[in-house]
């Protein structure tokens, strides 16, 4: 078994099924539904789709993945006790998590000293440095950062996610991911699938991954690259709909590079609003980053046409 499988049968093994809270939206974000208000073909001509994977296809306890603030930190460690783990277990957790904490903390202080915007961490190079007693020298630093992954931001897919996708290729519309993510995000896919994201039907010169970008979202850039791949498909950013559950880092970066915006609304969890409201939200180029349409669940993506 060659290090993937085995990552992707660890991830299988340690991922219990997760379900989506249900989002109460305001009156001014349910008039953006299909159904209450806005009807599926007000997008029309998409050519492709362009997701995001932390909480849009994929469910994710924490709501996004690499939440390292003190404040996640404070609430993951009441879960800890909450969920009836021993003194030492508690212990050993929270260390790791300040550990982590304070690591991508200086990485991120360094970057940005030498003027990077979104600096983005390779999370297996954060954990070559942890001498903790979890390890013992007994963990490869990408078996470390797979094992805290899934202890402090649990996932599943989302309902629909494999049928959706699916008939997605089956109507031959290009598929791809913008996501902040790291070396094992990939891995869900063989993981709860079996399949490699090309396999599910994602064009591997659209999947856009931070951690090889080394630049994270909200970065333009990200969004940017997707766009002009797209390009060398015949495709214009107003024919794909990127879809994504957040206002700052999915939606308006997303509008600023010219794509159609599906903002997920399907689990409270994951649903980051930024205190924005559709009336008054412009991108920094002034431009309109309203979203396009609001969706509660993946299925109603296969309404567009």
């Amino acid at each position: 078994m060659n290090e993937t499988e085995r990552l992707a049968g660890l991830i299988r093994q340690k991922s219990p099924p997760l379900l989506p809270i249900r989002v109460e939206l305001a009156p001014e974000w349910e008039a953006l539904v299909p159904g209450a208000g806005l009807p599926p073909e007000a997008l029309s001509g998409v050519k492709a789709f362009i997701f995001d994977l932390y909480g849009t296809l994929f469910v994710s306890g924490a709501g996004e993945i690499g939440a390292a603030n003190d404040d996640a930190l404070s609430a993951k460690l009441r879960e800890t006790r909450d969920a009836g783990c021993s003194p030492a277990e508690d212990t050993a957790l929270f260390a790791m998590k300040r550990y982590f904490h304070d690591a991508v903390t200086a990485f991120h202080e360094k970057a940005k000293a030498a003027g990077k915007a979104f600096p983005e961490i390779r999370v297996e190079e954060i954990w070559a440095g942890y001498d903790g007693p979890e390890n013992r020298g007994q963990v490869s630093a990408r078996e470390l950062a797979v094992l805290y992954e899934l202890a402090v931001n649990p996932v599943y897919p989302m309902p629909g996610l494999e049928e959706t996708i699916g008939e997605m290729k089956n109507r031959s519309l290009v598929l791809g991911i913008i996501s902040n993510a790291q070396f094992f995000s990939p891995l869900l896919f063989e993981a709860f699938f079996g399949k490699t994201p090309p396999e599910m039907g994602f064009d591997p010169r659209l999947l856009v991954w931070s951690f090889e970008e080394r630049e994270a979202k909200p970065s333009a850039r990200l969004f940017e690259k997707a766009a002009s791949r797209l390009k060398e498909r015949g495709i214009r950013p107003d024919e794909a709909v990127y879809i994504g559950n957040d206002m700052k880092n999915d939606i308006v970066p997303a509008a600023a590079a010219g794509f159609k915006t599906a903002l997920f609304a399907g689990d409270r969890r994951s649903l980051r609003l930024r205190d924005m409201l559709p009336s008054r939200i412009k991108t920094t180029s002034g431009e309109q980053g309203v979203p396009s349409l609001v969706i509660r669940d993946l299925q109603s993506l296969l309404e567009i046409r």
